[in-house]
């Protein structure tokens, strides 16, 4: 069991958990993730540690509230409460190199998974850029990567109560493609790395290879176990198939199907939402 240290709202849809898990704060590296089970019979779920001790035995978890499962973790788990398994470290480490100037982007929660990378990438003598574009109620780790790197820009995009989500989520979409071609058009980069929903990621490569700057990419497919065995989470890679879990996450960004990958992404929506729909209407209810 994996004690619940403290649990803080830290943005809108953004939750706070430092865990202990002492094996996986001694081993884990940048850029892998743990798979957690946060029930006794729920599912499993990648979760990226954000940040460690070794000696003390902590990991810190910033999870977005999008699904039943992490709806249960915001609206359930307490501090002093224990999680029942968290396996990990699992996935490789992002390349620790001297790249030159690198712009690493996180769209939306993205911007979790690119911190721990950044902070290392910056202190090998990187010269790296972080853009984080999202809802303004969702800016996190801002004083964090402003420490931690050169130059951390922010889009803050205002919600349009008056649109739906997918609406409004469009307008970040393009506030993104709009950055990135500006900071493309005038300085140039080694590396663009990013991090986000899929669509984000494909919108923006379109965008980069135009310019033929290298761009790596942390892939989010569908994932099941985390080692391989499942198969759930294949994309196809310069023609051939990987698995995220084992093979990634990260990857090159030139390679990528992404068409394929959307189109796969979305095959449990429906379930998804029906799960979602459900427990809240069992919290309505007074169940659990």
């Amino acid at each position: 069991m994996y004690k619940i240290l403290e649990k803080r709202e830290l943005a809108m849809r953004n939750t706070w958990y430092k865990i202990y898990a002492p094996h996986v704060a001694r081993k884990v590296k940048p850029g892998q993730f743990a798979i957690v089970r946060a029930f006794k019979n729920g599912e499993r779920i990648p979760l990226t540690p954000v940040m460690w001790n070794q000696e003390e035995g902590w990991i810190v978890l910033i999870v977005f509230t999008r699904g039943k499962t992490t709806m249960r973790m915001a609206m359930e788990l307490k501090e002093g409460d224990s999680i029942p398994n968290i396996a990990g470290p699992l996935g490789n480490p992002a390349e620790m190199k001297k790249f030159g100037r690198i712009l690493a982007i996180g769209a939306y929660t993205g911007i979790v998974e690119v911190y721990p990378i950044v902070k290392a990438w910056q202190q090998i003598g990187n010269n790296v850029t972080t853009l984080h574009v999202t809802f303004e109620p969702m800016v996190i780790l801002e004083e964090e990567l402003k420490e931690a790197v050169g130059r951390h820009i922010i889009e803050a995009v205002p919600v349009d109560m008056s649109k739906s989500f997918p609406e409004n989520m469009k307008n970040v979409t393009e506030r993104l493609v709009e950055k990135v071609r500006e900071l493309l058009e005038t300085e140039n980069w080694d590396l663009v790395f990013m991090v986000g929903p899929t669509g984000d990621q494909k919108a923006v490569f379109e965008v980069v290879r135009k310019f033929g700057v290298p761009m790596r990419a942390d892939l989010h497919p569908i994932m099941v176990d985390g080692t391989g065995m499942c198969g759930a989470c294949r994309v196809t890679v310069g023609g051939e198939v990987k698995f995220a879990c084992i093979d990634g996450p990260e990857f090159d960004a030139y390679e990528v199907n992404w068409d394929e990958l959307i189109a796969r992404s979305g095959y449990y929506t429906d379930m998804e939402m029906r799960a979602m729909q459900e427990y809240m209407q069992s919290l309505q209810g007074g169940g659990q």
